[in-house]
């Protein structure tokens, strides 16, 4: 029964995520996971009504076991770095901080990147010397490019046009990344970045990626009910950027 029901609430926020949130990234895991667990319930369930019959081969036991294990090893290792990642803050004083637009997460609330210029207008009032980078490429639920959206959000909020500058070149975290460290002087500048909570750990291994070796996070929050959904979408992000080198 409790495979049952885990299943039915893995299908039931899959709905949430994908009609009641517009659709985010990767929300198919979901709809996976709760395939896995009802058919682990059903199995479960017709063997306690037919303990006579053939088990399943050694062989696959152990496989499925050790597999498993193994997984929520990865699981523990991935999930523990990206909590430790998110309890990062950022010194004062620093001449640059870059907002990552993370363009390329598609179904990112809007209430997600104004986490983030909301944290970078803090800082940038407690530093007044500080200059802020809008990274972000053309993003097509805007109909602009995402720069240019944290731009006037920064402007409305007081900061000065001539603490502001654009990058609208990128396409994802790694071109954010890039860009803006060429924009601050290159891999030794000091500088800032400012990305959601669940993303802080993966933005920092791609700036030390990059030779960012003086870059500093800072997590901006997320809401409670995105936290099972971004958490699962960045175990899988992490071990795909592993298998392509983007982060070492």
């Amino acid at each position: 029964m409790f495979w049952m029901i885990l299943g039915g609430l893995c299908m039931l926020y899959y709905g949430v995520l994908t009609y009641g949130a517009g659709g985010q990234q990767l929300t198919v895991a979901w709809l996976v996971l709760g395939f896995f667990f009802l058919a682990a319930g059903l199995w479960r369930r017709y063997r306690r009504r037919h303990p006579s019959e053939r088990k399943l081969p050694l062989w696959w036991r152990t496989f499925s076991g050790t597999s498993l294990l193994l997984f929520l090893i990865l699981c523990t290792v991935v999930w523990g770095r990206i909590v430790v990642g998110m309890m990062s803050s950022l010194p004062p004083g620093l001449p640059y901080v870059v907002v990552l637009s993370q363009v390329e997460n598609r179904g990112e609330s809007r209430e997600e990147l104004r986490e983030r210029l909301d944290c970078a207008v803090e800082y940038l009032n407690e530093n007044p010397e500080t200059m802020v980078i809008v990274s972000g490429g053309w993003d097509p639920a805007e109909g602009s490019s995402r720069a240019h959206t944290m731009y006037q959000y920064l402007l409305h909020c007081g900061i000065g046009s001539n603490r502001i500058i654009w990058e609208t070149h990128s396409k994802n975290a790694v071109g954010n990344l890039r860009y803006s460290m060429s924009i601050a002087g290159g891999p030794e500048a000091e500088i800032g970045v400012i990305a959601s909570d669940y993303f802080t750990y993966r933005a920092m291994r791609i700036a030390r990626n990059l030779g960012m070796r003086n870059a500093r996070g800072f997590a901006a929050p997320t809401a409670a009910w995105l936290w099972p959904h971004r958490i699962l979408q960045e175990l899988l992000w992490v071990v795909h950027d592993k298998f392509l080198g983007i982060t070492p």
